[in-house]
């Protein structure tokens, strides 16, 4: 028996050794393996609610003044008025030193600034001019006339219309076939004797606009 157990552990040695013997060096590491698929994106989340108004603001800093315009002259002004075909009224003209009278056109403007310390100069624009008033045509053929002219009273300024086909037998008319486009200034009287005495060309208007833009009074 003792013998038995003897050569069976004589077996399990040399079993041992003959596998410690067989074990050789440890390999290289191998290679990485490939990378997996990536995994599918998740759904978005759902929009926040909108947050609450912000304060307003502090209110910004005044800005500067801006610089005064060029000083006007207080005793003179400009008026422009245009006079359609159907604004015109016939009315009875008051002869002059007579008693007759006749007919016109007329046209009135209610001007404040028409005062017994001013007077009126007015034109009228024909074409792109403006014509001194009053202005009367005559035309050399027929003797046929057309005639415009003004007259001022305080608060009020009015203006005139006639014509004539022929100087006899001809046919009257009271308003004109077209608009009109007038320009009157009203002057303090003063300022116009001074006009008139430095030469100024009151039946011009634009000897008399460049002489109130160069004078303050």
């Amino acid at each position: 028996m003792n013998k038995f157990y003897r050569v069976l552990s004589v077996l399990s040695l040399t079993l041992s050794i003959a596998l410690w013997s067989c074990r050789g060096d440890q390999g290289p590491t191998g290679p990485t393996g490939a990378t997996g698929p990536q995994g599918p994106t998740g759904a978005t989340g759902a929009t926040g609610a909108t947050g609450a108004t912000g304060a307003t603001g502090a209110t910004g800093a005044t800005g500067a003044t801006g610089a005064n315009g060029t000083n006007g002259n207080a005793n003179v002004k400009g008026t422009e008025v245009t006079v359609k075909v159907a604004d015109w009224v016939t009315v009875d003209a008051a002869g002059i030193g007579t008693g007759a009278t006749g007919k016109t056109g007329a046209y009135a403007v209610a001007d404040a600034n028409v005062k017994a310390t001013m007077f009126v100069v007015a034109f009228v624009k024909v074409g792109t001019q403006f014509v001194a008033l009053p202005r009367v045509i005559i035309k050399e053929t027929d003797g046929a006339t057309e005639q415009v002219n003004f007259g001022y009273e305080t608060g009020k300024v009015t203006f005139y219309y006639s014509s004539q086909t022929a100087a006899i037998g001809g046919i009257k008319s009271y308003a004109p076939q077209t608009d009109l486009t007038f320009s009157y200034v009203t002057i303090e009287k003063t300022v116009g004797q001074a006009m008139q005495n430095e030469g100024v060309n009151l039946r011009s208007r634009d000897a008399v606009m460049t002489y109130l833009a160069e004078h303050k009074y």
